[in-house]
C-alpha cells in the first residue's frame, strides 16, 4: 500500500495575526480533494489537524508544542521553553510524541507510549536529511535483526517541496509513503490490523510539524538579516543658528534636524525648498577697540 500527499497553503483560510497559516493536505494531484486541514489557535500553542464531513470540520489529531517555542507576537509571550518534544493525540485514544533529538541538524523521533513499561516510550520511525545539504528528508525505522546484528534501516517515505510544474501548476510539499516492498508496506501495520487512518494522522501530523518548525526558522533567519536602524546623530546648530523658538524636523533621509520655515510665521511659496532660514547679512560697524570689540587692525 502505498500513498502519495500534497501539502499547501489554505486558499479558503485568511491569515491572522500573530498565527502560523493554515495548511491543507490533499492527495497528490488533486488540489481541490481537501483530506484535511491544520489550524492554529492561541497564538500557536495548540494545533488542530481537521477532516470535512457533513457536519462541518471534524477534529482527528491534536498537536501541542513546547511553550512558546512558534511564538510570533501577540500577547503570554515569553523565552522559549528548552523542551524540543511536541505532544500529539488523536481518536481511538492515541498518543504519540515528536521529539526533536538532532544537534546541528533537526532529528524528528516519533515515540509512542509503552503500556508494559510507564515512561519508556518506545519508538515509532524517525525523521531526517540524508545530509544536511539535501532537498528532502526521509522518513525510516529501524529493525531488529537478532543479537550481535545491527538494526536495519527501512525507508519508507519522503518529505520534500513540490515542482513548481507539478501537481496542476502548483507548489507545496509533497509526503510519499512509498510501499513498495514487505518491509515498506508494513509501516501501515505498527498499530495493528485496521488502524491505517491513524497511521496516516501520524505520518501528517510529523510532515505538518517540520513544515510548522521550518516556518518558525525562516522568520527567525529573516528577522536577524534585517540590521536594527541606527538613530542619526545630531549635528551642532551653525553659527548663524535658527531664530528663537523655531520648530525642527528631522528629514525622511535620517540627515540632521533643520528648522521649518513656517515656525517663524511665514509660509514658504509652494514649491520652494525648505532650508535652513538664512542669517541678515551684517552691517559694517566702525572699529572698535576694547575687550568685547573687533581685532585691532
Amino acid at each position: 500500500m502505498s500513498a502519495t500527499y500534497a501539502i499547501y497553503t489554505s486558499p479558503n483560510h485568511a491569515p491572522v495575526a500573530y498565527h502560523l497559516p493554515t495548511l491543507i493536505v490533499t492527495p497528490y494531484g488533486q488540489p481541490q480533494h481537501i483530506l484535511y486541514s491544520y489550524v492554529h489557535t492561541n497564538y500557536n500553542k495548540e494545533s488542530y489537524l481537521l477532516t470535512p464531513s457533513m457536519m462541518g470540520d471534524l477534529c482527528v489529531a491534536k498537536m501541542i508544542p513546547p511553550p512558546n517555542s512558534r511564538y510570533l507576537g501577540g500577547p503570554g509571550g515569553g523565552p522559549p521553553s528548552s523542551e524540543r518534544a511536541v505532544f500529539c493525540e488523536a481518536s481511538r485514544n492515541l498518543k504519540w510524541t515528536i521529539n526533536n533529538t538532532g544537534i546541528h541538524a533537526p532529528v524528528y523521533k516519533l515515540l509512542l507510549p509503552n503500556p508494559d513499561m510507564p515512561g519508556n516510550d518506545q519508538p515509532l520511525f524517525q525523521i531526517s536529511k540524508p545530509n544536511p545539504n539535501a532537498m528532502w528528508w526521509t522518513m525510516f525505522y529501524f529493525t531488529y535483526g537478532g543479537h550481535l546484528i545491527p538494526p536495519k534501516r527501512i525507508e519508507f517515505g519522503r518529505i520534500q517541496k513540490n515542482a513548481v510544474e507539478g501537481n496542476g501548476g502548483g507548489s507545496g510539499t509533497r509526503v510519499t509513503i512509498l510501499g513498495r516492498t514487505p518491509e515498506e508496506k508494513a509501516v501501515w501495520q505498527t498499530l495493528g490490523e485496521g488502524n491505517e487512518d491513524m497511521v496516516e494522522w501520524i505520518v501528517l501530523c510529523a510532515a505538518l510539524n517540520l513544515i510548522d518548525e521550518e516556518i518558525i526558522k525562516a522568520a527567525a533567519q529573516q528577522r536577524t538579516r534585517v540590521p536594527a536602524a541606527e538613530p542619526a546623530p545630531i549635528r551642532a546648530p551653525p553659527s548663524s543658528g535658527a531664530p528663537s523658538g523655531a520648530q525642527s524636523f528631522r528629514s525622511p533621509s535620517g540627515g540632521a534636524p533643520r528648522p521649518h520655515a513656517s515656525a517663524n510665521g511665514h509660509t514658504p511659496p509652494r514649491g520652494a525648498p525648505q532650508g535652513p532660514a538664512k542669517a541678515p547679512a551684517p552691517q559694517s560697524r566702525p572699529k572698535k577697540k576694547g575687550l568685547f570689540g573687533l581685532k585691532r587692525s
